[in-house]
């Protein structure tokens, strides 16, 4: 019976090992992919984010503007990055030749006051 326990165990962490270097191997491609529409290479993509929106509030904006193909990718990468507490309110740029990971760390960045949006 033991030797069923350890069998069942080494099979449990070697699906968990898979299923991260899987996720770890997905993450590292989506975050060096461009997020290029086919039918609008290299357009620009405006995107008000208002104050006090929480991250998945804006990751609903992005995926509405068509810049975020996969939430779940999305959010799990800016997890990785430490940086979906770090949003600022305002107006962004995005072109559709950035990374996920550029418009994570776009998102990271400071705005003007004039151009921060009030809810």
């Amino acid at each position: 019976m033991k030797k069923l326990n350890k069998k069942i165990f080494y099979i449990l962490i070697a699906f968990i090992a898979f299923g991260i270097i899987g996720l770890s191997t997905t993450l590292i491609n989506y975050s060096s992919t461009p997020i290029n529409n086919n039918d609008h290479k290299d357009a620009v993509v405006h995107v008000y984010i208002l104050k006090d929106s929480s991250f998945l509030e804006a990751t609903k904006m992005l995926k509405q503007a068509g810049l975020v193909n996969n939430s779940f990718l999305f959010c799990s990468l800016s997890m990785v990055k430490i940086s979906y507490r770090h949003i600022r309110a305002g107006e962004y740029k995005f072109s559709t030749s950035m990374t996920p990971s550029e418009m994570i760390d776009e998102l990271n960045t400071v705005v003007e006051p004039l151009q921060a949006l009030k809810k």
